[in-house]
């Protein structure tokens, strides 16, 4: 079957039934008893139009790409909020959300272009993208869209979470509650690891704080609680929930009580910070209001074809035992 049997068949015209089956709002009107014609014998002999055929004469795929890092970076909390809400919202807004993994060969093969070459996408999500990623000045030349979440590379379009206010938040209630030392517990790589650390450099004074390299993981946070305990701070600012939750466990299995002996503080906001042993003081990194404001700045460039202006997302501060 192909499209002039069915219009054959319902006694139309080749051109209406592509309208129908197309699903687009058009200047001619169809009637309703037109489209249910089309439709009946479609279901009659079981046809489906061909998506390679949609995507040649419309030009669109109907599809967004979303593109994370490979590795143990996948298994980050805000990320999982971010593609569940990405997921969720594109089949209300027209389109469906390819899962793409960003690696040597993403780049190396020039997939990032290839992609729009072949029309399997309309525009790319980047999350998490991290170090000289030059490649991304050759998508903005292009004028290809698309968009960043997390962290930023140079001016190019992006959503993020303002950890700096977050993390200056952290230290702000810590002093209210009477630290004057603090030790942080670095994390990662990259924009949004290193906006924290910056943050927390701006806001303690040389004399009165002190950086340890932390890492990502819950263990990573249970190795640092011996460096920590030697520098004897009055609050530790962790670069995130995971390391928050470890270092705890190691502050506990020495002996030492928290908040009493030391307060100790998160980002992130990841579930399991209101459930630990000691329910964290952090701060939520707004992953939901991310994905969505990413979600609207990237629809206006689809239909504008310029670059709206990028934005910050306020976090939201929850303080709980640990401090």
């Amino acid at each position: 079957m192909n499209i002039r049997n069915i219009a054959e068949l319902a006694g139309c015209s080749p051109s209406t039934v592509s309208r129908v089956l197309a699903g687009k709002s058009s200047s001619i009107q169809i009637s309703s008893e037109t489209k249910e014609k089309i439709l009946a014998v479609c279901r009659e002999h079981d046809y489906e139009p061909s998506i390679h055929a949609s995507r040649f004469f419309s030009n669109k795929s109907g599809t967004i790409g979303f593109l994370t890092p490979a590795g143990e970076k996948l298994e980050d909390d805000n990320l999982a909020r971010v593609m569940s809400t990405v997921y969720a919202e594109l089949p209300g807004l027209g389109y469906r959300m390819l899962p793409l993994a960003m690696n040597s060969e993403f780049v190396s093969g020039q997939e990032y272009l290839r992609l729009f070459r072949r029309k399997e996408i309309d525009a790319l999500m980047i999350w998490g993208v991290a170090g000289n990623a030059v490649w991304i000045d050759e998508l903005a030349a292009r004028e290809l869209p698309f968009i960043l979440l997390t962290n930023r590379y140079k001016n190019h379009l992006s959503v993020f979470c303002d950890d700096v206010f977050g993390i200056k938040h952290m230290i702000s209630h810590c002093q209210s509650r009477g630290a004057k030392s603090f030790v942080y517990i670095s994390v990662g790589s990259g924009d949004c690891c290193e906006r924290r650390r910056q943050a927390f450099c701006d806001a303690i004074p040389n004399g009165s704080r002190q950086i340890i390299a932390g890492g990502m993981s819950v263990e990573d946070g249970e190795k640092a609680a011996a460096q920590v305990i030697s520098k004897r701070p009055d609050a530790a600012i962790c670069g995130n929930d995971r390391l928050a939750i470890g270092l705890i466990k190691g502050l506990l299995a020495a002996g030492l009580k928290v908040p009493d002996d030391i307060l100790v503080t998160g980002a992130d906001n990841i579930e399991l910070a209101e459930y630990c042993g000691v329910p964290l003081t952090t701060f939520d990194q707004m992953a939901t209001s991310c994905a969505r404001k990413a979600l609207e700045l990237l629809m206006k460039r689809l239909k504008n074809g310029k670059n709206p202006q990028s934005a910050i997302i306020k976090p939201q501060l929850c303080i709980r035992d640990s401090a």
